[in-house]
């Protein structure tokens, strides 16, 4: 089962108060997720050596809606056209917080990720936050409300098999 069905409950009240900013897809990737093993023995390939860089397919709706909205309120754009196109992803926590810090199952092993479209701004504080935590320096801030630990009501599965 992807991810994104086995989360949703605990993204659900996000993506309920996203408006028209969030839209749910089913695409290829969401099929092949359907098929893929969840656990996987310490020898084998995982689907993240297979898959170094995801490169989404821009969203043609989205593009045309844009150039609707740019086109009403400047005309001087009506006659556009588009040179190239590109998407990206976003990573997202269920409360919108990035997760920085220690992983405290797996020794010496931190994640700084999550920061839900944020990471050109706050990338310089928590860039600090992520090597205080990393070299055992007083951190910048107070780590706590960006601990791992916090999603602790979203059930995890070992990835690997014992």
């Amino acid at each position: 089962m992807p991810d994104s069905f086995r989360y949703l409950v605990d993204y659900l009240p996000m993506i309920l108060t996203g408006g028209n900013n969030v839209r749910l897809r089913l695409g290829r990737r969401t099929l092949a997720e359907l098929f893929q093993k969840s656990r996987w023995r310490m020898d084998e390939q995982t689907p993240f050596e297979q898959t170094r860089v995801l490169d989404p397919v821009p969203s043609l709706y989205d593009l045309r809606q844009a150039q609707r909205n740019i086109s009403r309120e400047f005309p001087v754009f009506a006659n556009m056209r588009v040179a190239a196109t590109w998407a990206g992803l976003i990573d997202v926590m269920p409360d919108t917080k990035p997760v920085i810090g220690a992983v405290d199952t797996i020794p010496g092993f931190f994640i700084s990720s999550g920061y839900s479209g944020h990471g050109f701004g706050i990338g310089p504080a928590a860039g600090h936050l992520t090597a205080d935590l990393v070299t055992s320096e007083k951190p910048i801030v107070d780590p706590s409300p960006f601990t791992f630990n916090r999603l602790s009501s979203v059930k995890r599965q070992p990835a690997f098999a014992q």
